[in-house]
C-alpha cells in the first residue's frame, strides 16, 4: 500500500528535497559573515560564532554579534 502525503504550500526558506535546495541555501547564508565581527564558522546548516572573553569589551562585542544576527534573521 502506498501513502502520499497531503501538498502543502511553502511560503518561505529552502524546499527540501530538491537538486538546487544546497545551492539555494548557500545563497541564502552566504552574507551570515558580513553582520559579525567575531569568529564564525559554518558547516552545512550550523553556524558557530565565538571569541575569547578576556575583558568586558569582548562581552559587550560577542553580545552585539548575536544582536546582529537576530536582524539579520529578521531581515
Amino acid at each position: 500500500m502506498v501513502v502520499f502525503s497531503a501538498w502543502a504550500d511553502v511560503l518561505n526558506s529552502v524546499p527540501q528535497g530538491t537538486i538546487l535546495g544546497p545551492l539555494l541555501f548557500l545563497l541564502f547564508v552566504n552574507d551570515l559573515p558580513d553582520w559579525t565581527k567575531n569568529e564564525m564558522m559554518m558547516f552545512a546548516d550550523d553556524t558557530k560564532l565565538w571569541c575569547k572573553i578576556s575583558q568586558q569589551v569582548d562581552r559587550i562585542s560577542l553580545q552585539n554579534d548575536l544582536r546582529q544576527l537576530e536582524l539579520w534573521t529578521d531581515k
